[in-house]
């Protein structure tokens, strides 16, 4: 049986990867050459431990705008999305896209947009998890940045069914 992931996010602690969110990221993985980006929203929830628990997440959508190298949202469905889920007792922890590289890193283009994001949320926390899947397995390409006025790289915690 797989295991959760962990990452600690600064200000907001540890957050967990369950097993059904990391098997939507796999579905994604650019590994053809024909495969487009992919994307959507992350959703969280305090666990009954009292971590942060990815719970919800959504995406691709029919109405994005996706190719090989590139990713637009459809921000109307993402805003409905959000709506949903806040109805359902789940909060906006941030965005996960593909990149059709082994190790994934965030774009320029992926930091101005996800602090633009921030910057224009009504109620944005402190900030945003961009989540950006590489083609590797999840444990080496999968990169976490935390997001506010600046964006800050996250490691993996933990990948064995333990939070360290």
């Amino acid at each position: 049986m797989r295991s959760s992931i962990w990452c600690e996010a600064p200000e907001l602690g540890l957050i967990e990867f369950p097993p059904v969110i990391q098997e939507h990221f796999e579905r994604y993985q650019q590994t053809a050459k024909k495969d487009k980006e992919a994307g959507g929203q992350l959703f969280w929830r305090y666990a009954d431990e009292g971590h942060i628990l990815v719970g919800a997440i959504t995406g691709p959508r029919p109405t994005d705008k996706r190719s090989r190298t590139g990713y637009k949202a459809d921000h109307k469905q993402e805003q409905l999305e959000i709506d949903h889920f806040y109805g359902e007792g789940l909060y906006l922890l941030g965005d996960w896209h593909t990149h059709p590289e082994p190790v994934a890193s965030p774009s320029s283009s992926d930091v101005v947009a996800i602090q633009e994001i921030y910057r224009s949320s009504k109620n944005p926390g402190s900030g945003f998890l961009l989540a950006i899947v590489g083609t590797r397995p999840l444990e080496e390409g999968l990169s976490l940045s935390w997001c506010n006025d600046r964006v800050v790289p996250i490691t993996l915690v933990g990948a064995a069914g333990s939070k360290a």
